[in-house]
């Protein structure tokens, strides 16, 4: 039998076969549509109703000994420890992982099943390519011989036809009783005992099929696969494709069951995270060590969600959207090594990408500001050299989310290119160069322009983390769309940020919601003052 590529190659996700639409030609018609990530949502739907789903979510939130704070919450003591099943253990797992499944097919839009692939050089991938290498040596040395043996490739032939029944639609009843015709395992067999088989017929025939069934990206690859003459070549590059054929089919799967998957996730995660917090009682305490840190900053600065200028509100009260407003922003500044809230941390490596991305938006911004400043009105008004400085930083700065980026080193090498960059801009508009002083001071700033005391640097680290929240909390995130000053140059980038930043904020408490009305609502007299 050929060695079970399902097993070893397939993604280690998976989804479950459905009917879908096709093009005339019974190929694979996939669509994508996107929302609109700035559309109104009320502070109700952003927080989350003070309401129970199924069993009372107040009772997991058991604060531990140990905890590292003391929430003023009225609840039991915690209950004794309990053994766990291997059972329970394994059903808990295979719930987290569905549940994981799902969230990411519901906020990633481009979230695909991917081929597994074994670490290069890795004992894995070493016995994977012997066991293929011996199976396919065996098969050849069986056609080699006189007479043939057909053993191993009537099974193959077998687990092709499988795969090609696998992918087949409902409508194609007429290919599926040619396929049973043709691939017959019973008559093959009778042919490969009186010495009557041709397999190269059968491939012929089911690379003719593959073609009829694959979607149009793979139609290099079917005629790459008929241009193969040797059998054992052929039967490789047949079990290939078609793998490749069976994950574009779950991908497709994936795509036309989104909008379905959308509108049940919430329920149907919420359910799952239930139950594993059933099961790990203690399974929220960094959540709440989370949420109450974001309190207690909260408290510390006066700053309500929306007030990014750093005034205070009216009442000076702090409130639930205030609190987990800036909760959020907390997380896409979270130290890599520093636990991550167990309610977001299928967001975490998402989460970790914007913060990056927002990071190099205050950067460039910064750098921006400072290069108009020291300059002068010589580059006033110059949208092109900005857009065009933009650019040079934006590629310069493009390492950024890898570990061995030196960020000090970067922006030496960056103030040298700004500078050489102002000169240009200056000769062509028919101004002199940048007099020895002035490309020092130019050059110095630039390279400071990361450090934590710098002014501008922080002014606009406020300002983008403030345009995030304000958006994130208001009733009606389009209002909030007003670019901050000295953010104009890069408003697409931040808007691209903030509405990935909105949509994990839209789903995560859609999901969590209930869970953070219990924390906060304990919460709030501390962040208010002294608890009656």
């Amino acid at each position: 039998m050929m060695p079970n590529n399902n097993q070893s190659d397939e993604s280690k996700n998976s989804s479950k076969d459905v009917d879908m639409p096709t093009n005339e030609d019974g190929r694979e018609s996939p669509e994508s549509s996107e929302s609109d990530e700035l559309a109104s949502s009320s502070e109700g739907e952003l927080f989350g109703k003070r309401r129970r789903v199924g069993t009372p979510v107040s009772s997991p939130f058991k604060t531990p000994p140990g905890s590292p704070f003391k929430m003023p919450m009225t609840i039991p003591s915690p209950s004794p420890p309990q053994w766990i099943s291997l059972e329970e253990l394994m059903t808990v797992n295979n719930g987290v992982t569905n549940m994981a499944l799902a969230h990411e097919i519901a906020v990633d839009n481009d979230f695909q099943l991917q081929k597994y692939m074994p670490p290069e050089n890795s004992l894995e991938k070493q016995v994977k390519e012997t066991v293929h290498r011996a199976f396919w040596d065996a098969l050849r040395e069986e056609l080699a011989e006189e007479p043939p043996t057909f053993q191993h490739a009537i099974n193959l032939l077998g687990e092709v036809k499988e795969m090609l029944v696998s992918i087949l639609l409902p409508q194609h009843s007429r290919l599926r009783a040619q396929i049973n015709e043709v691939l017959d395992l019973d008559l093959i067999a009778q042919e490969a005992e009186h010495g009557a088989l041709d397999v190269k017929r059968c491939a012929r025939f089911v690379i003719d099929t593959m073609g009829r069934l694959c979607a149009p990206v793979r139609d290099q690859d079917i005629e790459t696969l008929r241009e193969v003459d040797e059998v054992v070549n052929m039967f490789k590059e047949i079990f290939r494709v078609l793998e490749l054929m069976k994950m574009d089919m779950a991908n497709f799967t994936i795509q036309s069951m989104r909008p379905t998957i959308q509108q049940h996730s919430v329920e149907y995660e919420r359910k799952k995270f239930q139950e594993f917090i059933d099961k790990q009682p203690n399974a929220l305490e960094v959540t709440k060590t989370w949420l109450y840190q974001a309190s207690e900053e909260v408290k510390g600065s006066h700053l309500p969600s929306g007030q990014a200028d750093g005034a205070a509100a009216a009442n000076g009260a702090v409130t639930p959207m205030d609190v987990l407003g800036h909760a959020y922003i907390m997380l896409l500044k979270w130290e890599e090594n520093k636990p991550f809230p167990e309610t977001v941390l299928m967001d975490q490596g998402r989460l970790a990408e914007i913060g990056v991305k927002c990071r190099q938006i205050t950067l460039i911004a910064s750098i921006l500001l400072i290069t108009h400043n020291v300059v002068g009105a010589a580059l006033a008004g110059l949208q092109e050299f900005s857009e065009k400085l933009k650019g040079t930083l934006g590629v310069l700065l493009g390492d950024m989310q890898e570990s061995s980026f030196n960020v000090e080193e970067a922006l030496k090498n960056i103030s040298e290119q700004v500078c050489k960059e102002v000169d240009e801009c200056l000769e062509t508009r028919g101004f002199p160069r940048l007099d020895e002083k002035r490309r020092d001071i130019l050059k110095v700033q630039v390279q400071g322009a990361a450090s934590a005391d710098n002014t501008i640097h922080n002014l606009i680290t406020s300002r983008v983390y403030g345009f995030i929240q304000s958006v994130i909390t208001a009733p009606n995130p389009a209002s909030q769309a007003k670019v901050p000053g000295g953010l104009t140059s890069v408003k697409i980038d931040l808007f691209e940020a903030t509405a990935r930043v909105l949509r994990i904020v839209r789903h995560n408490n859609a999901v969590f919601g209930p869970y953070y009305t219990d924390i906060i609502s304990g919460l709030l007299p501390a962040a208010n003052g002294p608890s009656e």
